[in-house]
């Protein structure tokens, strides 16, 4: 039986060529990072050293493609997976050649055009209703894979996004993915219902566990911290802004610096930007964070029922307090 491949051939010196690119974006964010810029360049840098060796490795990515289309799978036939994963072909990989199904689709920035085409308007309430929907499966999947997997696809850029005639979603490039440790997944669940619920000091507290640490204090300015942290981590834009600048004259980083990004959580950001992205050029404003707080409950209950504790008190809306010490300082306390 004939089947349509996609292959995916390594150019000769690519690795050593982006290897170098990197080398040289350290000693310019360690230059500019003595100056203006308010963030944690470095640490940055660091992840993308470490990570960007294994989009060179095929036969890394092919067993990537097959972990994580197998996480898909679980949907079952009650609920239609929100993406399509194309498959490696087995016996046809190598380190620097990979072979894979063909996915039929368009590519997403072109859907306004493919619906003129169909004779319906871009900008009508069809064709935003199908805007919103593609949107809400996508942020689903990333959802699933972030917070319930912690393993998850960390490149999706619109080129890796292509949409089928029935609608669904089908993603590719998985070269660059990131694996989450089991307590970062569950802090950062709780880090989003947080974020949702929109509590500064709840906020600051999930990004300390993190490793996240600021050169201000959160008291100076709560609702300048909140716009700063949904600036980073949600879908949504700061009020008054069409496009997101965050190094850019009058953002909150100027209020609040970062004075320690942790590296682990670099392509979590990265990703929450790229769909803040799609979420600006499709003109379908929403917040990830939102559509994840029932995931994230979900997820941190699942772990406190697996170690036998009460799921009545599993996230962080309920499970944690905080109080004063005599000079002032906020603390936390789990389990309060």
């Amino acid at each position: 039986m004939k089947k349509d491949v996609a292959v995916k051939i390594q150019h000769p010196g690519v690795e050593g060529l982006m290897m170098t690119d990197i080398r040289n974006l350290r000693t310019f964010a360690a230059f500019v990072q003595k100056f203006d810029v308010k963030f944690d360049m470095l640490s940055i840098i660091n992840e993308l050293e470490d990570q960007v060796g294994l989009e060179f490795d095929f036969e890394q990515e092919a067993r990537s493609m097959v972990r994580i289309a197998n996480s898909f799978s679980t949907y079952g036939q009650q609920k239609r997976a929100p993406i399509l994963v194309p498959r490696p072909i087995p016996h046809l990989v190598t380190r620097q050649v990979l072979v894979m199904e063909f996915m039929e689709g368009i590519p997403i920035l072109r859907l306004g055009e493919e619906m003129a085409r169909r004779g319906f308007n871009p900008d009508g309430a069809v064709a935003r209703l199908a805007k919103s929907n593609i949107l809400k499966d996508l942020t689903e999947a990333y959802g699933h894979m972030i917070l319930k997997d912690g393993f998850f696809q960390a490149d999706p850029h619109p080129g890796n996004i292509l949409i089928n005639d029935k609608g669904q979603i089908a993603l590719l490039d998985y070269g660059q993915v990131k694996e989450l440790s089991q307590r970062l997944r569950l802090d950062y669940s709780r880090f989003v219902i947080a974020l949702h619920e929109g509590e500064p000091f709840r906020i600051g507290h999930c990004l300390e566990r993190m490793g996240l640490v600021l050169g201000e204090k959160i008291e100076t300015d709560p609702a300048a911290f909140l716009i700063t942290v949904s600036g980073m981590f949600d879908t949504t834009l700061p009020p008054g802004q069409t496009k997101s600048i965050p190094f850019g004259e009058g953002s909150t980083l100027e209020k609040f610096s970062v004075k320690n990004f942790p590296k682990e959580l670099f392509f979590v950001l990265r990703t929450v930007h790229l769909l803040r992205g799609l979420s600006v050029g499709m003109g379908i404003p929403y917040s990830c964070a939102s559509q994840w707080k029932d995931l994230a409950k979900d997820v941190l209950c699942s772990s406190a029922s697996s170690q036998g504790k009460n799921t009545s008190t599993c996230y962080a809306g309920r499970e944690l307090s905080w109080k004063k010490r005599k000079n002032g300082r906020t603390l936390f306390a789990y389990g309060a």
